[in-house]
């Protein structure tokens, strides 16, 4: 599938400014010198910035479908009713209970010396200071133009005294930011009453999935927007401003607020909620719904009111609102008696969604405008006007003409002094200078910049698309403030004809303005004082900033919406939605684009935010998340595209996305990571990762949802631990093995111990060592930032951090820098924050590259870019001190393991790094001699012998599996001894059979690999063989194999027949059941292990008995010498049929309806038939008692009335779920597994 591309990249270079420090390699008593370079970003391709992303009028919904996947409980599929209030108030009532940590927003190594954080609860913000985010509400105070109030979707009530110059956040942070309107009240003497609403309606039902964009009320502030309080009537009853809602139907929905200002008295004020109208007169202090209250269906809404104080109302349609239903277009004198507008006959019969805007010159005429239709009505003559033909709808070229993206963002507006001006906002900015009379005189005045070229998206100068809200100035209209998903703009003159293709001029008002809603951001880990930080953020792109001034105005990498981030030691790589990546390089001192290194082109292989990591040791490794594998590179330098990256696969993540992935640092390489339906996977080395590597999963007993996080202790790679995002279950889970076990860590996080009740959505997970052998552990939330130093299991305390900074907005992901105890915190609503951590003394990192032609590595410890904290160094190699090695990299030819050294100036002692093992010696390791050691004569006729395998190296990984026999005669190796250690050992091979020649070869599959990890290449200079004579007749054994109990109810058993040696002759006729036997047949003969080893079947079995095998008289079986078998066991086992179960029923498998189970309870062992319309592509889980799923599987292509047979008898006693779901069908089965 092709992609498209969209709002790819910014056109003009950047100027980055960079402290860097400036090291020499001279010994750590000499002075470093510092200085300062100016790093810039070269110019991007065109063919590039021409590409498009995604088509945008799909991404609201997309991204909708994505986060609810993050969120949802996947014991229902929808979010918990009213979770998002839910959270908030245990936030508030029960994690706000433990005593907050002590975070410092300035770095220790600010000062002389290193200091422990003191009693801050402040982390710093750092932007992005000229980025927006998506904007729903902005005002102009009618009695100060210089005050404007706007509202961010997820960052709250901002307001700026300065016309936009600079801005301050005015609701509080546990307040709700989900705004969605604000209005003032302009009447005389009430000017400092505000209001605002909350809750967002996405997409075409507010109700599905459980209504994930709920508020919580109406907020109202009677000081000019200073503090604002919760409307308690809005509330649920008996609750204060203390306690958040936990009830909220008629208020989660708010999409317009509006007050009849030419009221005399009290206050009234109308809001538009879904399906319905809801008026109050005196600010909601009590309220009635006057339009709508019978509806039933979940619609967009929208109501205005004229300075004289008429009322229009719209309601769509698109969702049913019942046989009692009130939608359409109204009008009312009084707010109280409503007449439905009858709308022209050729008005769509079904719309989701129209706007209102009352002209203010004639407010006789009212426009209603839809995504693709605007009509004007003229209230006095009960006429109305079709303009439709005249806004230029979009069709297949979002980037040029008016769409909403299915109501997203709409609205019409009318100029004030001038009603031949209309503006329409929608994707892009429409204006008309006519009234929308004809085509001429309408333009595109925002959003995109209309290039008349489908496959381009540039975007119009200073604006942004998707814009919600617009402002005019009272005193000069022609200046117009304009809201969209990328903040505040301003333009002097909207009437303005500066230009064809950009009539209007805008200028950025986000100076400030800190309502991004950033998806991830990185920083460099390792570097004390580095000011790089790079992020992506919702319908933003991804931005960066270099220099440590918290006001600087990031820098435009990449468009789209922003996604997943990194920066190593020579890149920055950044995405956009569905898996687009690329990658700049620093080449001199300029950030220049090198490629767009997407593994695949196929949008289903991506999430929408797609995550990507970079293996922070050896950096030139990245992986990246993909649907049924994870791609990776060796050597990202190479810049790799579509086709040219290896895969880590495994038969379980066929179906299953990747989610999330970490790489370790102590020991370096081990690999783990998560998928969304609860899989967790390994890859224990990934040093030379060859291409469809295996991964292992490690998941039992974890749940079956969406994994959020995965943070590998940075000081041990068996310590991990993963987060869950959904809501319903334990959210953080840890293993201190590597993933052979795993135990909640979630403690105080979750209301219940099974994880339901009103705990936090978990999004991110973090741990950074504190210098002194513990760790901080942090976990990003729906509901702020978390911290410990003590996991206990669910006794674990979590405590919040920067409450009065991040607040309990959502952590969207948290990176450490440990070498200053730093944290990065990017959120969704309010931008980037720094925090700092006490940290004991120097934790030191280093990190490689290897060469090109791989016989170099060049190592690289920590730098500071503080001139007051300059570092000192000793590389290290085997233990030993390298002399001369004092500067931050060291390049060496020479294998062995590398640590550094690391002082900081002003800081007690120094630190010793991570470990990285190196080997370049290239050499593969040869077997110089296979040599005959018992018997040491060639001939022989024993069944035995043992061979000496001598290397030419010491060798590791040696075990009988890296051996075979070759020749005509054959044997079973069964056994290694180690002679001199790591290079001369002695190979038993036993069950000779055959005549001929017996030599010992290495398995194709062998690990042998010497001490510098060199793979055994083949080699074998000398051997010898044995000539084997065979007398000897073979024997033979018969055990049970499947069930491996004596006595079952099984209508189904196997059995292992196992002879001495390999035979010839052997079928299934040589077989039969002892005359004693119950009635059944011995079905099948399988060859397992050459000739020699075999599975035999009996099946249909009929009643009790014992199953009992016998050679018939007249079997032939010989070895391959041609030795006669006497036809006797050596040793036999039976089974004992005890309770049979025949089969299932064939009618009831015919016309099953639901799932049908053979024996139920049983012992582990369950034949499952599936409903008679379950067909083609199944898959399957079984989860137990406490929500966790025990295995997954899928059927490729089911047939009716095949038996699914499942396996539990590994797993503990008591009763399971078996849910089945076959396209858009599913069927369950409570399940009782009884040992005995």
């Amino acid at each position: 599938m092709k992609r498209n591309w969209k709002k790819l990249l910014v056109g003009s270079a950047g100027l980055f400014l960079l402290a860097v420090a400036v090291f020499t390699n001279r010994p750590v008593e000499q002075k470093y010198s510092y200085s300062v370079r100016s790093l810039s970003m070269g110019a991007i391709p065109t063919e590039l910035m021409n590409r498009l992303e995604e088509d945008e009028s799909e991404n609201p919904i997309e991204r909708l479908e994505f986060e609810m996947g993050q969120l949802v409980d996947p014991r229902t599929g929808r979010l918990p009713e009213n979770i998002y209030e839910r959270e908030l108030e245990y936030a508030k009532t029960k994690l706000s209970q433990a005593v907050n940590a002590s975070p410092s927003s300035v770095s220790p190594f600010s000062f002389g010396k290193q200091a422990k954080a003191q009693n801050s609860q402040n982390f710093i913000n750092v932007g992005p200071y000229n980025i927006g985010g998506r904007t729903r509400a902005v005002v102009i105070d009618a009695t100060d133009e210089n005050i404007i109030v706007a509202g961010g979707i997820a960052g709250g009530v901002w307001k700026s005294t300065d016309q936009g110059q600079t801005w301050a956040r005015k609701s509080g942070l546990q307040q709700h930011p989900a705004i969605t309107s604000i209005v003032q009240d302009t009447r005389t003497g009430k000017t400092n009453e505000w209001y605002y609403s909350t809750g967002e309606f996405t997409g075409n039902s507010a109700s599905a999935s459980g209504a994930f964009y709920l508020g919580n009320g109406i907020y109202k502030s009677t000081d000019g927007g200073e503090t604002w309080s919760l409307i308690q009537a809005t509330a649920k009853a008996g609750t204060s401003e203390s306690d958040v809602v936990t009830s909220t139907d008629r208020f989660s929905i708010i999409h317009q607020l509006a007050i009849d200002k030419s009221a005399s008295s009290g206050t009234e004020i109308y809001a538009a909620g879904l399906s319905e109208i809801i008026r109050s007169t005196d600010g909601f202090e009590t309220f009635e719904v006057v339009l709508g209250a019978n509806n039933t269906g979940n619609n967009f809404s929208d109501v205005a009111v004229s300075s004289s104080g008429k009322v229009y109302a719209a309601i769509a349609n698109s969702s049913f609102n019942g046989n009692n239903r009130e939608d359409g277009f109204y009008k009312s004198d009084d707010g109280l008696s409503w007449t439905k507008i009858q709308p022209p006959s050729n008005f769509p019969s079904s719309f989701d969604r129209f706007e209102i805007a009352i002209d203010p010159n004639d407010e006789n005429k009212v426009y209603f405008v839809s995504g693709n239709r605007l009509f004007a009505y003229n209230e006095s003559a009960n006429f109305w006007t079709d303009l439709s033909a005249n806004i230029n709808v979009s069709t297949g070229d979002v980037g040029a003409g008016h769409g909403s993206q299915g109501g997203y963002d709409l609205y019409a507006a009318v100029h004030p002094s001038d009603p031949n001006v209309i503006f329409l906002g929608g994707v892009n900015l429409i204006r008309s200078t006519n009234g929308f009379g004809t085509t001429a005189q309408t333009k595109q005045v925002g959003g995109y910049n209309n290039d008349n070229n489908p496959n381009s998206f540039p975007r119009y100068p200073n604006h942004h698309p998707d814009n919600h809200a617009y402002a005019f100035f009272p005193s000069n209209p022609n200046r117009m403030i304009s809201a969209t998903d990328g903040g505040l703009h301003l333009t002097e003159n909207n009437k303005a004809n500066v230009s064809a293709n950009n009539p209007i001029t805008w200028k950025s008002l986000n100076n400030g303005y800190i309502t991004t809603q950033f998806y991830h951001a990185d920083i460099h880990q390792f570097d004390l004082g580095d000011p790089q930080l790079a992020g992506g953020m919702q319908d933003n792109g991804t931005w960066a900033k270099f220099t440590s001034n918290a006001k600087e105005n990031w820098v435009e990498v990449f468009g789209g919406d922003g996604a997943f981030t990194a920066i190593n030691y020579n890149s920055i790589f950044a995405s956009s939605q569905r898996g687009n990546l690329i990658r700049y390089e620093l080449q001199g001192n300029e950030y220049n684009f090198v490629g767009n290194i997407s593994p695949t082109d196929n949008d289903s292989d991506y999430l929408f935010v797609n995550p990507y990591h970079v293996n922070p040791v050896h950096q030139d490794q990245v992986f990246v998340a993909a649907r049924g594998r994870v791609f990776f590179t060796n050597d990202v330098r190479n810049n790799p595209g579509e086709g040219q990256w290896s895969t880590i696969i495994n038969t379980n993540l066929a179906t299953q996305q990747v989610s999330a992935l970490d790489v370790s640092f102590q020991p370096e390489g081990v690999l783990y990571f998560g998928t969304r339906q609860g899989g967790v996977y390994k890859v224990a080395n990934t040093k030379d990762l060859a291409d469809q590597t295996e991964a292992q999963l490690i998941s039992n007993g974890l749940p079956f949802a969406n994994i959020s996080g995965i943070a590998v202790d940075p000081q041990d790679a068996d310590k991990v631990i993963v987060t869950y995002s959904n809501y319903g279950l334990v959210s953080v889970w840890y293993t201190e093995n590597g993933g052979q076990s795993w135990h909640s860590i979630s403690g105080n996080l979750e209301e219940n111990p099974d994880g339901s009740g009103a705990g936090p959505s978990v999004r991110a997970v973090e741990i950074m060592p504190d210098g002194a052998g513990g760790n901080y552990y942090f976990v990003g939330t729906s509901v702020g930032l978390y911290m410990t130093k003590a996991l206990d299991g669910d006794n674990t305390v979590w405590t919040q951090q920067a409450s009065q900074s991040i607040g309990n907005v959502v952590v969207a992901n948290i990176v450490a820098r440990p070498v200053e105890g730093m944290i990065m915190v990017s959120t969704h609503g309010n931008g980037c924050f720094y925090g700092y951590y006490d940290v004991e003394g120097v934790v030191a990192n280093i990190n490689y590259s290897v060469s090109e032609n791989g016989r170099a590595v060049t190592l690289r410890g920590n730098i500071s870019y503080n001139a007051s904290f300059p570092m000192s160094y000793q590389w290290l190699r085997n233990g030993q001190e390298i002399d001369g090695a004092n500067s931050a990299e060291l390049t060496v030819a020479e294998g062995g393991d590398y640590q550094l050294r690391l002082g900081i100036q002003g800081v007690e002692g120094t630190g010793l790094s991570n470990v990285v093992s190196l080997n370049l010696d290239g050499q593969a390791p040869k077997i110089v001699s296979i040599n005959r050691f018992n018997p040491a004569t060639e001939a022989t006729d024993g069944t035995s012998v043992e061979f000496e395998v001598t290397f030419d190296e010491e060798v590791i990984n040696i075990s009988a599996d890296d051996f075979e026999t070759t020749g005509t005669a054959s044997g079973v190796v069964d056994n290694v001894a180690v002679v001199t250690a790591g290079q001369v050992f002695r190979v038993t091979v036993r069950d000779i059979g055959g005549s001929g020649t017996l030599g010992l070869g290495v398995a194709a599959s062998n690990d042998i690999e010497d001490t510098s990890g060199n793979a055994f290449a083949g080699t074998i200079e000398s051997e010898q063989t044995y000539t084997i004579t065979d007398v000897t007749a073979p024997g033979a054994s018969l055990t049970r194999n499947d069930p491996g109990t004596e006595v079952t109810n099984q209508n189904t058993v196997s059995f292992t027949l196992t002879f001495t040696e390999n035979v010839q002759n052997m079928d299934i006729s040589d077989l039969e059941l002892s005359s004693s036997a119950p009635s059944a047949e011995i079905s099948e003969l399988l060859a397992v292990t050459g000739t020699r080893v075999f599975t035999v079947t009996v099946s249909n079995i009929a009643a009790d008995g014992v199953i009992d095998i016998n050679f018939v008289s007249s079997q032939d079986v010989q070895d391959l010498a041609g030795n006669d078998f006497d036809g006797s066991f050596t040793q036999k086992e039976t089974y004992t049929i005890e309770n049979v179960i025949a089969s299932i029923d064939n009618e009831l498998i015919q016309n099953a309806t639901t799932i049908v189970v053979d024996a139920n309870p049983s012992n582990g062992v369950f034949h499952l038939v599936l409903p008679r319309t379950f067909s083609g592509a199944v898959s399957y889980q079984v989860i137990d008692a406490q929500g966790r799923s025990v295995t997954m599987n899928e059927v490729k292509q089911y047939q009716r009335g095949a038996q699914i047979r499942l396996d539990l008898r590994s797993s503990a006693d008591g009763v399971y779920i078996f849910e089945a779901v076959n396209a858009n069908r599913k069927a369950s089965v409570k399940l009782l597994k009884r040992s005995r």
